[in-house]
């Protein structure tokens, strides 16, 4: 049964949305032609279709007489061609009286980070990760060699144990301390 009888029928102008959908290739930089195809249900031929950015019309397209979609181009934009976008068509009803279907659902478009930028982020991450390490490794020594000293004078108790890398509990080490 034809659109229009059921509209008729249904007492209703509202038109069904149109699908949207991202057409290979997808594109991998900003400097890609990005194609959407938007698709009106069946029995609206030759409708007129627009495409939006966010809330911004982008294109406008016709479907020739004997189809129900267009196929968007976007390349060549001095604008950033990622982000959210949706479309709707357009056909004229009854008494020719145009009618506008709903939004489509929003499809987003976004480009893979380039190469370069993950190989630099990972490398400033590995290198402030062995900076760290390193100076974690030189308090260490640092507290290696003052304990080392502290108990390389003549009336230290401890020096037997200076050699040796021992474990104390944190009441070991108090006791140690107070008896050296």
């Amino acid at each position: 049964m034809p659109w229009t009888v059921l509209l008729f029928a249904a007492g209703s102008m509202a038109i069904p949305a149109p699908s949207i959908l991202l057409v290979p290739p997808h594109p991998s930089s900003q400097d890609d032609p990005i194609y959407i195809e938007c698709m009106a249900p069946g029995g609206f031929p030759g409708a007129n279709f627009t495409l939006y950015q966010g809330e911004k019309v982008v294109q406008l397209l016709q479907a020739p007489a004997d189809q129900f979609g267009v196929t968007f181009n976007l390349s060549g934009g001095r604008e950033p061609a990622g982000g959210t976008f949706h479309c709707q068509y357009g056909v004229l009803g009854e008494h020719r009286q145009p009618q506008l279907s709903g939004l489509s659902e929003p499809i987003n478009v976004s480009f893979p980070v380039p190469i370069w930028i993950l190989a630099f982020s990972l490398s400033l991450a590995g290198a402030l990760l062995l900076l760290a390490g390193l100076v974690v490794i030189a308090l260490v020594i640092r507290k290696e060699n003052d304990f080392r000293r502290r108990c390389s004078h003549p009336g230290c108790s401890l020096r037997l144990q200076c050699d040796s890398w021992q474990l104390w509990t944190p009441e070991e080490a108090y006791l140690h301390i107070i008896f050296a």
